[in-house]
Protein backbone atom coordinates (compact mmCIF):
# COMPACT_ATOMS: atom_id res chain seq x y z
CA UNK A 1 0.00 0.00 0.00
CA UNK A 2 1.29 3.40 -0.89
CA UNK A 3 1.84 5.90 2.09
CA UNK A 4 -0.17 9.22 1.23
CA UNK A 5 2.58 12.33 1.31
CA UNK A 6 1.85 14.52 4.53
CA UNK A 7 0.02 17.88 2.86
CA UNK A 8 1.85 21.03 4.69
CA UNK A 9 0.59 24.33 4.77
CA UNK A 10 1.68 27.93 5.66
CA UNK A 11 -0.71 28.33 9.16
CA UNK A 12 -2.88 30.84 8.84
CA UNK A 13 -4.47 32.66 12.84
CA UNK A 14 -7.46 30.33 12.73
CA UNK A 15 -4.82 27.24 12.72
CA UNK A 16 -3.27 28.29 16.09
CA UNK A 17 -4.98 25.92 18.40
CA UNK A 18 -4.92 22.49 16.13
CA UNK A 19 -0.90 24.02 15.51
CA UNK A 20 -1.45 24.28 19.83
CA UNK A 21 -3.08 20.84 19.57
CA UNK A 22 -0.23 19.24 17.81
CA UNK A 23 2.70 20.46 19.63
CA UNK A 24 0.91 19.68 23.50
CA UNK A 25 0.76 16.62 22.14
CA UNK A 26 4.18 16.09 20.21
CA UNK A 27 6.05 17.22 23.67
CA UNK A 28 3.81 15.16 26.39
CA UNK A 29 7.28 13.29 26.94
CA UNK A 30 9.64 15.87 26.26
CA UNK A 31 12.59 15.83 29.33
CA UNK A 32 12.62 19.50 29.17
CA UNK A 33 8.33 20.11 29.52
CA UNK A 34 8.26 17.14 32.05
CA UNK A 35 11.26 19.55 33.77
CA UNK A 36 9.03 22.17 33.62
CA UNK A 37 5.63 21.08 34.26
CA UNK A 38 5.96 17.36 35.91
CA UNK A 39 3.90 14.53 34.61
CA UNK A 40 2.05 14.25 38.19
CA UNK A 41 1.16 17.66 38.00
CA UNK A 42 -2.47 18.22 38.07
CA UNK A 43 -4.10 19.64 34.50
CA UNK A 44 -1.01 18.66 32.92
CA UNK A 45 -2.83 18.62 29.38
CA UNK A 46 -4.22 21.37 29.79
CA UNK A 47 -1.66 23.33 30.72
CA UNK A 48 0.25 22.23 28.08
CA UNK A 49 -2.29 23.00 25.62
CA UNK A 50 -2.23 26.37 27.54
CA UNK A 51 1.39 27.03 26.39
CA UNK A 52 1.55 26.08 23.00
CA UNK A 53 -1.22 27.41 22.19
CA UNK A 54 -0.18 31.08 23.18
CA UNK A 55 3.34 30.60 21.58
CA UNK A 56 1.45 29.57 18.33
CA UNK A 57 -0.41 32.29 18.23
CA UNK A 58 2.57 34.71 19.06
CA UNK A 59 4.32 33.33 15.91
CA UNK A 60 1.16 33.21 13.96
CA UNK A 61 0.50 37.40 15.25
CA UNK A 62 4.15 38.11 14.08
CA UNK A 63 4.51 36.78 11.10
CA UNK A 64 6.49 33.97 11.40
CA UNK A 65 6.90 31.13 9.16
CA UNK A 66 4.42 28.26 10.92
CA UNK A 67 3.07 25.13 9.20
CA UNK A 68 0.36 23.09 10.03
CA UNK A 69 0.27 19.14 8.76
CA UNK A 70 -2.77 17.37 8.05
CA UNK A 71 -4.80 20.19 9.31
CA UNK A 72 -3.53 18.99 12.82
CA UNK A 73 -1.35 16.06 12.67
CA UNK A 74 1.80 17.78 12.90
CA UNK A 75 3.23 21.76 13.72
CA UNK A 76 6.24 23.37 12.95
CA UNK A 77 7.33 27.21 14.07
CA UNK A 78 10.27 29.00 12.46
CA UNK A 79 11.73 32.56 12.75
CA UNK A 80 13.28 34.00 9.59
CA UNK A 81 16.45 35.03 9.44
CA UNK A 82 17.45 37.91 12.04
CA UNK A 83 14.30 37.54 13.66
CA UNK A 84 14.75 34.73 16.23
CA UNK A 85 14.47 36.24 19.33
CA UNK A 86 10.60 37.25 21.45
CA UNK A 87 9.88 41.23 21.83
CA UNK A 88 9.69 41.58 25.27
CA UNK A 89 6.26 43.22 24.91
CA UNK A 90 5.32 39.88 23.04
CA UNK A 91 6.84 38.13 26.43
CA UNK A 92 4.19 40.29 28.29
CA UNK A 93 1.79 39.63 26.46
CA UNK A 94 1.67 36.18 26.53
CA UNK A 95 2.74 35.84 30.44
CA UNK A 96 -0.91 34.94 31.71
CA UNK A 97 -0.80 32.11 29.53
CA UNK A 98 2.67 30.93 30.59
CA UNK A 99 1.61 31.47 34.35
CA UNK A 100 -1.44 29.26 34.01
CA UNK A 101 0.74 27.10 32.05
CA UNK A 102 3.99 26.59 34.47
CA UNK A 103 2.20 27.85 37.67
CA UNK A 104 5.23 27.81 40.52
CA UNK A 105 7.57 26.57 38.52
CA UNK A 106 7.54 30.31 35.45
CA UNK A 107 11.08 31.65 37.36
CA UNK A 108 12.45 28.38 36.42
CA UNK A 109 11.21 28.38 32.78
CA UNK A 110 12.31 32.08 31.99
CA UNK A 111 15.83 31.32 33.83
CA UNK A 112 15.63 28.75 31.20
CA UNK A 113 15.18 30.56 28.27
CA UNK A 114 17.30 33.20 29.61
CA UNK A 115 19.72 30.54 29.25
CA UNK A 116 19.14 29.07 26.00
CA UNK A 117 18.75 32.80 24.33
CA UNK A 118 22.43 33.25 25.95
CA UNK A 119 23.71 30.20 23.77
CA UNK A 120 21.66 31.60 20.37
CA UNK A 121 24.37 32.40 17.34
CA UNK A 122 24.10 35.87 16.82
CA UNK A 123 25.92 35.49 13.58
CA UNK A 124 25.69 34.54 10.87
CA UNK A 125 21.96 35.38 10.07
CA UNK A 126 19.76 32.15 10.05
CA UNK A 127 16.68 30.42 10.22
CA UNK A 128 15.33 29.41 13.68
CA UNK A 129 13.16 26.34 14.08
CA UNK A 130 11.54 27.09 17.69
CA UNK A 131 9.39 24.39 17.76
CA UNK A 132 8.80 20.87 15.83
CA UNK A 133 6.42 17.97 16.52
CA UNK A 134 3.99 15.51 15.25
CA UNK A 135 1.10 13.78 17.48
CA UNK A 136 2.28 10.81 19.18
CA UNK A 137 -0.14 8.66 16.90
CA UNK A 138 0.80 10.21 13.75
CA UNK A 139 4.85 9.94 14.33
CA UNK A 140 6.66 8.28 12.19
CA UNK A 141 4.61 8.77 9.15
CA UNK A 142 7.01 11.24 7.29
CA UNK A 143 5.18 14.70 8.89
CA UNK A 144 8.09 16.17 10.44
CA UNK A 145 10.66 15.59 7.05
CA UNK A 146 7.47 17.00 5.16
CA UNK A 147 7.81 20.11 7.64
CA UNK A 148 11.31 20.81 7.48
CA UNK A 149 11.48 20.67 4.07
CA UNK A 150 8.85 23.66 4.08
CA UNK A 151 11.91 26.13 5.23
CA UNK A 152 15.20 23.91 4.66
CA UNK A 153 14.81 23.90 0.37
CA UNK A 154 14.25 27.84 0.98
CA UNK A 155 17.64 27.87 2.94
CA UNK A 156 19.21 26.06 0.04
CA UNK A 157 18.08 28.25 -2.01
CA UNK A 158 19.03 31.69 -0.76
CA UNK A 159 22.43 29.99 1.19
CA UNK A 160 21.15 30.70 4.56
CA UNK A 161 21.91 28.49 7.38
CA UNK A 162 19.74 26.96 10.45
CA UNK A 163 19.86 26.78 13.63
CA UNK A 164 17.81 24.98 16.38
CA UNK A 165 17.84 23.31 20.36
CA UNK A 166 16.40 19.97 20.85
CA UNK A 167 15.47 18.79 24.19
CA UNK A 168 14.35 15.21 23.02
CA UNK A 169 17.44 12.68 21.87
CA UNK A 170 15.13 10.79 19.96
CA UNK A 171 14.90 13.27 17.38
CA UNK A 172 18.63 13.78 16.99
CA UNK A 173 18.81 11.48 14.22
CA UNK A 174 15.40 13.45 12.06
CA UNK A 175 17.60 16.68 12.41
CA UNK A 176 20.70 14.77 11.42
CA UNK A 177 19.36 13.20 8.74
CA UNK A 178 18.28 17.05 7.02
CA UNK A 179 21.85 17.91 7.90
CA UNK A 180 21.88 19.27 10.99
CA UNK A 181 24.53 18.52 13.55
CA UNK A 182 25.35 18.76 17.21
CA UNK A 183 27.69 21.50 18.50
CA UNK A 184 27.09 21.36 22.13
CA UNK A 185 25.01 19.50 24.74
CA UNK A 186 23.88 21.49 27.52
CA UNK A 187 22.03 20.38 30.65
CA UNK A 188 18.71 23.03 31.59
CA UNK A 189 19.95 25.20 34.49
CA UNK A 190 23.00 23.33 35.29
CA UNK A 191 21.57 20.17 36.38
CA UNK A 192 18.64 19.39 34.51
CA UNK A 193 17.80 17.38 31.13
CA UNK A 194 19.68 17.79 28.07
CA UNK A 195 19.24 20.16 25.60
CA UNK A 196 21.34 19.67 22.01
CA UNK A 197 22.06 22.96 20.27
CA UNK A 198 22.16 21.61 16.76
CA UNK A 199 23.67 24.41 13.18
CA UNK A 200 22.94 23.01 9.76
CA UNK A 201 24.97 24.80 6.84
CA UNK A 202 23.14 25.78 3.31
CA UNK A 203 23.30 22.23 1.29
CA UNK A 204 24.21 22.03 -2.54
Amino acid sequence: MTQTQPVVQRAAGHHEDPLGAALADAFRDDPVFQFLIPPDAADREARMLTYFTSISRSYLRRGKHAYVADEGRGGALWAAPGSWRMPPSEILRETPAALKAFGRNLPRALRLLTQVEGLHPKEPHHWYLGYLGTRCDSQGTGIGSAMLREVLAEADDTHTPAYLESSNEKNLTLYQRHGFRIVEEIKALGSGPSIYRMWRDPQA
